[in-house]
């Protein structure tokens, strides 16, 4: 090499390596010279100090970087950042230590982004300070009931937080854990059109002189408010513009003056304006030009007894009874309907409306058709090649919107019973805050001391109604303390704004439970008016052939119980898989076959095998099936009866109703539900079920005449959960608070000993967020997590229970053939012994009731 210095020409004799390095830098090969570089020792102890300290200054990019180490104020990165967004970021700040970590990993690895935050997280820690890779693996830990030594443990490796930081971590994501709610409500404020509106600010007689108080002690507060509505100057368009409807306790207004001294003729004669107690329609309609999704409340107690690890006088077993609740956003836009309250005149309602009709009997079987054919295909062997010719989902108006996923919020849990009248009054109080409101402000002129009028502002409170759903039990207290509070001043105080809304799957429980029979009374004492349980199983009945009872022993089903409560899971499976066996025995009976084999190669020998199985299945539900309700039914018995048969009739006939309702549910069919309520109301009736009763009658009502439309589609269709979208994957939303109560439970026992109130609303509060950050976790790092349970083949309990059935040819007619046990069961004949004319009486009592506690009625 030669080398210019001082005019002299030096000459260098250069390595062979650095002669390679030369010209690659002369012919600018950036590759080749890289390579040559690294391959010298030399200068290779030279890069990597420069790369080490390219990387030390990245870290100390990172450790500055907020958006990648947080701290715990930092609530909303917790539930907006993702591994995509920390990745992202760290191409931006630490490129090199990007490259190097990205170059550890296999190329096609699934888990490359996760796996360089975990990376990351633990060089962060070794800093002292966290990352979000830290809180996500600290609330997995923490959502898995982990011990405390596990954090203890893993802490000291850098993967994760403490338990006393995870704690505070929980407070943080509970802070605002509604605000997502509370948008819904600022909205549902703002597209308020044909709400309820309340008159508050009407002034008492304390508010004047001697003399106006002496005129009017002697009225009532709506005497005072009629007054106060006459000193009303007759240009004002206030509150004489508005319609007024319905009925509602009368109420003593809050003041506000705003002027005085100011003197007005004052109307020798009243003008007629409607009494105070009277709600006010508000709002612009706005039918059509805006989307309206309402929401819904759900809420149930959460029971859960504290036994202490010693057990003294002073510390014994300790009852927790908190309060849950949650919302969930409609997926169903109604804009379209109308919000007017509707006129009711008592005498006006046909009570028709309310019993199955034809056209009801007529869709009933129509899908039953459909149920029974998708049996045939999935559970018959040979026949699951025409799978694809049947129906897999029963379409209805809303089935697009109804396969979409909910919007849930959970509310968290307030420290109130609501057994305790007083609690539930607070738990309504404190769920108030949910209910979209606006309030209006107007002035009257009201009469004053010598002639003198006085300004007092007068507030209309507009109201848009959230339903309020729950069991029976919670609707029933709901109701109570709205009741009780029905006098209060305004509309806030009697709680207006909730509907009390009865949910389905404890309905379904109580429809199962109802078929509980009394094995403890005599056989001719036996009443045959009762729904499941209480009618077609009983412990007694193991020696009579094709019973529940008889059919759970061959198949040595040991949780199925007869207290239903206990098991509802255990038993309704057993329900269902009888049914199906009773459907398939009573195929092969119509078919003249055998077995299940041999009816599957009759179908598969005609010349269209789908079309057999439609014609089969058609004659299987006109014969075998009976469901249906017609007046004045005779309750006469045929004396050639055979009893057998009517009990395997029986089972067919309510198991399958069973199967509709399931099937409606699953579906988000909210038609399809009501329509089973008009069955339930007379199956409850009937097995003297008094409190379901009330509440299928007041659904009904509800849905026909109390509820304007808008809310009466909304309380129809909104009491469906689909946690995790795609049709048929909807259940009750009292079910899905059941799901919301055991995840709580779960933290509360992992709470062991500091199982305060704090820790429990601290809980509760996080349960939402945190189950975000679940769900985000398992996304981001390939975790499969189906909501659906694996299950055993019921293939074989199901043949023998078909062998065991047909073997007793038990839908064969044999006159005079009887079980010891149901020695005069009928089928159908809980329908039959309904008396209409006693139930319509029943129902004109119960109207009265009903509307008297509805803001809507008139």
């Amino acid at each position: 090499m030669l080398l210019y210095k001082e005019r002299m020409l030096l000459r260098y004799v250069l390595s062979p390596k650095r002669e390679r390095i030369g010209k690659s830098l002369g012919r600018n090969f950036k590759r080749a010279f890289a390579q040559h570089s690294l391959e010298s020792q030399e200068m290779g102890k030279h890069l990597l100090a420069r790369i080490h300290k390219m990387i030390r200054v990245e870290m100390k990019n990172v450790l500055k970087e907020s958006t990648v180490t947080v701290t715990d104020s930092d609530r909303d990165l917790f539930t907006t950042r993702t591994w995509e967004s920390h990745y992202t970021e760290l191409q931006r700040i630490a490129p090199v230590l990007l490259g190097i970590l990205d170059a550890c990993i296999p190329k096609h690895s699934s888990r490359r982004q996760c796996t360089i935050a975990g990376v990351i997280a633990i060089l962060v820690k070794s800093h002292g300070r966290s990352t979000l890779a830290h809180f996500f693996t600290s609330l997995v830990l923490y959502s898995g009931h982990a011990a405390k030594q596990v954090y203890s443990r893993l802490q000291k490796l850098g993967l994760c937080l403490s338990i006393t930081s995870t704690l505070k971590l929980l407070d943080v994501l509970g802070t605002n854990h509604d605000h997502i709610v509370m948008g819904w409500v600022k909205e549902l404020s703002k597209l308020t059109t044909t709400s309820r509106g309340f008159i508050t600010g009407l002034p008492t007689a304390q508010m004047f002189n001697d003399s106006v108080s002496s005129t009017y002690s002697s009225f009532g507060v709506d005497s005072l408010a009629e007054n106060l509505y006459a000193s009303t100057p007759p240009s004002s368009p206030s509150l004489s513009e508005h319609s007024f409807v319905g009925n509602i306790s009368p109420i003593t207004p809050e003041v506000s003056c705003v002027s005085s001294d100011e003197s007005d003729d004052i109307p020798s004669e009243p003008n007629e304006y409607p009494p105070q107690s009277t709600p006010v329609p508000a709002g612009i309609d706005n039918e059509g030009n805006e989307e309206w999704y309402g929401f819904r409340l759900v809420g149930d107690n959460v029971d859960k007894n504290v036994k202490p690890r010693d057990m003294r006088l002073n510390s014994q077993t300790t009852s927790l009874h908190y309060f849950h609740t949650y919302a969930v956003k409609d997926r169903i836009c109604f804009s379209h309907l109308s919000t007017d309250p509707i006129e009711i005149v008592q005498d006006s309602i046909n009570f028709e409306m309310f019993y199955p009709t034809v056209g009801d009997n007529t869709q009933l079987v129509s899908n039953l058709e459909t149920l029974v054919a998708r049996m045939f295909v999935q559970r018959i062997p040979g026949l699951q090649s025409l799978s694809a010719e049947a129906t897999p989902h029963i379409k209805h108006l809303y089935s697009k919107q109804m396969a979409l996923k909910s919007e849930v919020v959970p509310l968290g849990v307030m420290l109130k019973n609501e057994n305790v009248l007083g609690d539930m009054i607070d738990i309504l109080d404190g769920l108030h805050r949910y209910i979209p409101t606006t309030t209006t402000s107007q002035t009257l002129d009201v009469c004053a001391e010598g002639g003198h009028t006085r300004a007092v502002e007068v507030k209309l409170h507009n109201f848009s109604y959230i339903p309020l759903g729950g069991d029976q039990l919670t609707i029933a207290r709901i109701r109570g303390s709205q009741s009780i509070l029905s006098n209060s001043d305004n509309g806030e105080e009697r709680l207006e704004g909730f509907v009390p809304v009865i949910e389905d799957w404890h309905t379904k429980m109580c429809f199962m439970e109802g078929l509980e029979f009394g094995h403890d009374i005599a056989p001719f004492l036996l009443i045959d008016a009762q729904v499941i349980w209480k009618r077609l199983y009983s412990s007694c009945s193991g020696m009579d052939t094709g019973t529940l009872f008889q059919l759970r022993n061959v198949i040595n089903r040991r949780n199925v119980i007869t207290d239903v409560s206990k098991d509802l899971t255990a038993c309704e499976e057993f329900m269902q898989l009888a049914t199906i066996a009773h459907v398939m025995s009573a195929a092969i009976h119509i078919a003249g076959v055998t077995n299940m084999s041999e009816l599957s190669s009759k179908i598969m020998s005609t010349d269209k095998p789908m079309a057999a199985v439609k014609s089969l299945v058609k004659t299987l539900i006109s014969e075998m099936v009976r469901i249906e309700y017609i007046a004045g039914t005779s309750e006469s018995t045929c004396p050639s009866i055979d009893s057998v048969q009517e009990y395997a009739k029986e089972t067919l006939s309510l198991g399958l109703l069973l199967l509709e309702f399931k099937d409606g549910i699953r579906e988000g069919d909210g038609n399809r539900v009501l329509r089973c309520w008009k069955y339930f109301l007379l199956f409850f009736r009937a097995t003297k079920h008094k409190n379901y009763c009330i509440e299928a009658f007041n659904l009904q009502m509800q849905y026909y005449y109390i509820l304007p439309k808008r809310y009466a589609e909304q309380m129809l269709w909104g009491r469906f959960i689909n946690s995790e979208g795609g049709p048929g994957h909807n259940i009750p939303a009292d079910l899905h608070m059941e799901h919301l109560n055991k995840l709580l439970k779960g933290t509360i026992c992992h709470l062991g000993a500091n199982k305060t109130p704090q820790a429990i609303i601290r809980a509760g509060k996080a349960l939402g967020a945190l189950k975000y950050i679940l769900e985000e976790f398992d996304r981001s790092t390939g975790v499969w997590v189906t909501t659906n349970h694996t299950t055993r083949s019921e293939a074989e309990d199901l043949m023998k229970m078909v062998t065991e059935l047909s073997q007793n040819k038990v839908f064969s007619h044999k006159p005079g053939r009887n079980h010891q046990i149901f020695p005069s069961i009928q089928c159908n004949k809980l329908l039959e012994s309904i008396n209409q004319k006693k139930l319509d009486l029943w129902m004109t009592q119960k109207v009265g009731e009903i509307l008297k506690l509805s803001p809507f009625s008139h």
